[in-house]
């Protein structure tokens, strides 16, 4: 496999992180998964905005040691109509997105660092429904790491094992 040079990385990275804040998760998915058709993946779920360093660390040393590729999902809460004005929702996904990927940002420095293929991608809902959909639509996922209490929800509609690292 040629290596990608770390510019075209950083670029791609950069263009699916945009497309998954702005909601285009399959778009963002396909920008991830362009370079690394075939690439087994591991889904590190994050708590709310945030990333457990000790589980992101972990999954980063692993994903190096399997040749695997990484997605950090972060899952906000779905905004009910009723509680908040349509730009108030907006908002506030734009806020969380944003924050999610402050959060993200020197797991994936540091992925470049190890050579891991990593990404981060934003989902709004609940946990089990965020692994479903990206894991369909990046395809090849594996693993699915979360803190404990984490991956409740996840585990029972998980495509992929789902570990609890604490």
């Amino acid at each position: 496999m040629d290596r990608v040079p770390l510019r075209v990385r950083l670029d791609d990275y950069a263009e699916a992180l945009t497309l998954a804040e702005s909601g285009e998760l399959l778009l963002a998915g396909k920008i991830i998964a362009r370079r690394g058709q075939g690439r087994k993946r591991i889904i590190v779920l994050g708590r709310g905005r945030s990333f457990s360093a000790r589980l992101s660390e972990y999954a980063l040393h692993l994903a190096a040691r399997l040749g695997y590729g990484l997605v950090f999902l972060s899952v906000g809460s779905p905004a009910d109509a009723d509680d908040h004005t349509p730009a108030m929702r907006r908002v506030m996904r734009e806020s969380f997105a944003f924050a999610a990927s402050e959060a993200a940002r020197p797991f994936l420095l540091k992925a470049l660092e190890l050579g891991v293929e990593a990404g981060h991608m934003v989902h709004f809902g609940d946990s089990g429904e965020a692994v479903r959909a990206v894991s369909d639509g990046l395809h090849r996922v594996k693993l699915i790491l979360s803190d404990p209490g984490n991956g409740a929800d996840a585990g029972c509609v998980a495509p992929a094992a789902v570990f609890t690292v604490s």
